[in-house]
């Protein structure tokens, strides 16, 4: 391995997602990087997961699965990182997947600047079947505009330091925003925060998601977000802060020249199935969109 790139583990929470796993799986175990692992923790899916995790294992020997009854997203990945042994880790859900040389991109990143505790990229939104949909570009750290704005950090294209999560780990009390009770829970803890600016994941919309279904239970969540993070409470300071933090973003995002990649990447982009892993002819496409800076940018962090 070059030297100063660390082993990488993947974890992956997943629960009754059979259609959507096999693209995770696929697009770790093509990234061509040494050392790699890739720890699936099942929550004792009763669709037939489980039996097609043990086929995938047969094919991609970096696989490691566990299947057993968890308490939610949040548990399954405090569980697969306890099984985690590399310094670093990254966080694909069962339903997103890795673009090509995502996972060398962020080593790299780790690499030129070993100070960094959270390495993270911008990822593409895909639908159902992997098709193109938009590019959502992040932009470099900015702790105003994850406490105003939001979770503008995308968790399938981030990489944690391994001993920063065993200090806080994933609450299990949050089931919708606990990427954005994590990354907040870091920054308070003084992790420093390294932007990639290379689409790095693919992100899937679909009907089945938590973050489509909005409850009571996903407001009782953010009161409880905003209450430990010292956010604003009330309904004014709340609008108020919001402002702010759309201008910071917004900001942040024209200085990167985001809204001009989004605008180029929604064209060269149309129509395209992100999934490189099919055929050679994909591969060659999604990698010229990639690496030939279509859908990034050659702004600095």
């Amino acid at each position: 391995m070059t030297t100063g790139r660390p082993a990488i583990d993947i974890l992956t929470p997943s629960l009754n997602y059979r259609r959507y796993i096999e693209d995770a799986v696929t697009s770790v175990a093509r990234q061509c990087y040494p050392g790699l692992s890739h720890i699936v923790q099942d929550g004792a899916s009763t669709d037939g997961t489980p039996q097609l995790l043990d086929t995938l294992a047969q094919r991609h020997p970096q696989l490691r699965q566990v299947v057993m009854p968890d308490q939610g997203q949040s548990d399954a990945l405090n569980r697969a990182a306890a099984r985690a042994s590399s310094d670093w880790l990254g966080w694909l859900n069962a339903d997103e997947f890795y673009l090509p040389g995502a996972i060398s991109a962020a080593a790299d990143a780790i690499a030129a600047e070993p100070e960094a505790d959270v390495v993270f990229g911008d990822c593409v939104f895909v639908d159902a079947h992997g098709g193109y949909l938009r590019l959502l570009p992040a932009h470099r750290f900015s702790r105003l505009t994850l406490r105003r704005y939001g979770c503008f950090i995308p968790s399938c294209a981030t990489f944690v330091r391994r001993s920063l999560l065993v200090q806080t780990g994933w609450d299990p009390r949050m089931r919708r925003v606990m990427d954005w009770h994590l990354w907040l829970s870091l920054a308070a803890l003084g992790a420093r925060f390294r932007y990639v600016p290379r689409a790095l994941a693919a992100y899937r919309l679909h009907s089945a998601q938590v973050t489509q279904r909005p409850t009571e239970k996903d407001r009782a969540e953010l009161e409880l977000v905003h209450s430990i993070h010292g956010l604003p409470t009330t309904v004014g300071m709340r609008r108020v802060s919001r402002l702010l933090g759309l201008s910071a973003h917004a900001a942040q995002k024209l200085v990167s020249r985001g809204y001009v990649r989004q605008a180029r990447a929604n064209r060269l982009g149309r129509a395209a199935d992100l999934r490189w892993w099919l055929t050679d002819s994909a591969h060659r496409r999604v990698t010229w969109l990639v690496e030939e800076h279509r859908f990034p940018t050659r702004t600095g962090s």
